[in-house]
């Protein structure tokens, strides 16, 4: 069994003060056996974690993924090997398919962050998103996932969950626990066996990524 937080960001997130090295830190400590790093619209995170990882030979399977803004939400993006720049969602998917990478949508009931709305797209569109997220830990209300597990199920899409993590104390607040699988590849994170677990982080976590953005902007006027 691997136990996977799949939705996580680090200091190269614009709102996150996170070090890479805190968020490894605290997945091995909740007994994470694997962790996708998925920073807003970037992968500089995702790699420098798994290069650590591997000096390290930390005993933690790094997934180098991505948060990636579309004009309809956020998609997450995982096994992905370049960035994955933001735009049209289908251009973001057709970059997806190029990397042999799978996604995600990300948060897709949430009415203040910038969730798909998966029942809008078209038969097409919808066919090339593999999986949807279905626990996330920084939603506002439960019945947010409730709604995107439904869909997930009715739509048979693949579930995921992730903490959304903004600081390293949120990691692991929600994963999947994969079964059969001994490392997780771009297929089995699709279709191999897998149990949700964990629960929604309290609403005062996002103080820690407000506050993140407020300390870089004031950052960015104070530069010398």
């Amino acid at each position: 069994m691997i136990k996977a937080d799949l939705h996580t960001h680090t200091i190269f997130s614009k709102d996150s003060l996170s070090h890479v090295e805190d968020v490894l830190a605290a997945a091995m400590k909740r007994g994470m056996g694997a962790i996708a790093i998925t920073d807003h619209d970037g992968i500089e995170g995702a790699i420098e974690a798994q290069n650590i990882a591997r000096k390290r030979r930390l005993p933690l399977q790094v997934i180098v993924g991505e948060e990636v803004r579309t004009d309809d939400g956020d998609l997450l993006a995982y096994f992905v090997k370049e960035r994955i720049a933001p735009g049209k969602l289908s251009d973001v998917l057709a970059e997806v398919k190029k990397q042999k990478a799978v996604c995600s949508a990300a948060h897709p009931y949430d009415t203040v962050r910038h969730g798909i709305d998966l029942q809008g797209l078209a038969p097409g569109v919808l066919g090339k998103i593999g999986a949807v997220e279905v626990l996330n830990a920084r939603v506002m209300e439960a019945s947010q996932n409730a709604r995107a597990m439904g869909f997930a199920l009715k739509n048979r899409k693949a579930l995921l969950a992730g903490s959304d993590a903004h600081h390293p104390s949120e990691v692991g607040a929600a994963y999947v626990e994969f079964y059969g699988v001994s490392a997780l590849g771009a297929h089995s994170l699709l279709h191999a066996q897998r149990k949700i677990g964990g629960k929604r982080s309290p609403p005062s976590v996002r103080f820690y990524s407000r506050y993140a953005v407020l300390r870089k902007k004031l950052a960015k006027l104070f530069q010398p």
